[in-house]
């Protein structure tokens, strides 16, 4: 017996297919978001496996200033910094200004601002032209951003020259920072009064942070499946509402229970799996744009990746909660009496 055409894609399986997609864009999306993290995160933990070190040396004003020439035992595996908290004039405002000196490329990334310009981070509310006192005053112009996986986001890159007006301290620095300093190194600064703290610590601060967003991503699920659900319950309940009376019709002529079950859910399958692989196609397009406007924010340091597994995992999910939803109303019309099917009036008979 050939199957009657009962169920075709009108403006109902679209619309539901619509939703279906919107809501396996919003796992793929998430997870991407998630999973870019994690990359991001394992790719700081990789740059940070020397192990950079913080030397500084504190005075009753704070950190005290040095030049390289006291410390030149060190000068080759170090890049040199010099950091001021000043006064933004004239409102009065508190600004964190660093900058760094770094010719041997000691660090991962670079950190380079020219003249006046100031480069500032992407919590820093500072633009324009600004005013900067601390021991000195200074013009500058915040004129760009700056991206790091070492320096607060909440900073500002200047150059080595206008931090040197700024401190009043030209061509001296007040702190370092050491790739993989052995314990001569070590003793070497310690016995100089400069007191050491690894920066892997931060990274792995971070890491605990990213491990518990993983966790708590796992939730994302709950309502985008739910939402599957009970979009394929309604479509399929309003359908088989709608097409009763055909259903009967077939249940007549000598289709038995298992063949009107795996009809109607074949039906919610292909509506699913439209659904599943255009939000896959949506979830791809939105985790990309977010990885190019991240990457461009934060100098490819936070990186998206829509992996194989993870849009499988998506797919999967997709058509498992959208033949869930269509279960029941599937099985409530298999079990129903073909006398009781045909009393109902086809919509359009």
């Amino acid at each position: 017996m050939r199957s009657l055409p009962l169920f075709k894609f009108g403006p109902r399986a679209r619309s539901t297919s619509l939703g279906i997609a919107l809501c396996t864009m919003f796992i793929v999306a998430s997870f991407s978001v998630v999973g870019g993290l994690r990359t991001s995160m394992d790719t700081l933990k990789d740059n940070f496996t020397s192990e950079y070190y913080l030397a500084t040396k504190s005075s009753s004003g704070g950190l005290e200033f040095f030049d390289q020439q006291s410390v030149s035992d060190v000068s080759q595996q170090s890049a040199f910094g010099v950091f001021s908290s000043a006064r933004t004039l004239p409102d009065g405002d508190s600004a964190s200004v660093f900058a760094l000196d770094d010719p041997l490329a000691i660090l991962p990334e670079s950190h380079i601002a020219y003249g006046n310009e100031l480069l500032r981070g992407q919590d820093s509310p500072f633009w324009g032209h600004i005013v900067l006192e601390a021991q000195g005053v200074v013009n500058a112009n915040v004129s760009g951003f700056f991206s790091s996986s070492i320096f607060p986001s909440n900073w500002m890159l200047g150059s080595i020259g206008l931090l040197g007006n700024l401190t009043g301290q030209p061509g001296e620095f007040n702190f370092i920072i050491l790739k993989a300093p052995g314990s001569s190194a070590s003793a070497y600064l310690q016995s100089r009064g400069f007191s050491l703290q690894p920066m892997i610590g931060i990274i792995e601060f971070l890491d605990s942070g990213v491990q518990e967003i993983e966790h708590d991503a796992n939730w994302a699920l709950i309502p985008s499946v739910f939402v599957i659900v009970v979009l394929a319950y309604s479509f399929l309940g309003t359908e088989t509402a709608d097409r009763r009376h055909d259903i009967g019709i077939i249940k007549t002529v000598g289709a038995g229970r298992w063949r009107i079950l795996s009809y109607l859910l074949a039906s919610a399958l292909i509506i699913s799996a439209w659904g599943g692989l255009l939000g896959l196609a949506l979830g791809v397009v939105l985790s990309y744009g977010v990885s190019t406007v991240a990457s461009s924010m934060f100098t490819s340091v936070f990186v998206i990746k829509a992996s194989e597994s993870l849009l499988l995992l998506s797919f999967i999910v997709t058509v498992g909660a959208g033949v869930a939803g269509a279960l029941v109303p599937s099985l409530k019309m298999t079990l129903s009496s073909p006398v009781e099917d045909l009393k109902e009036v086809a919509p359009f008979s």
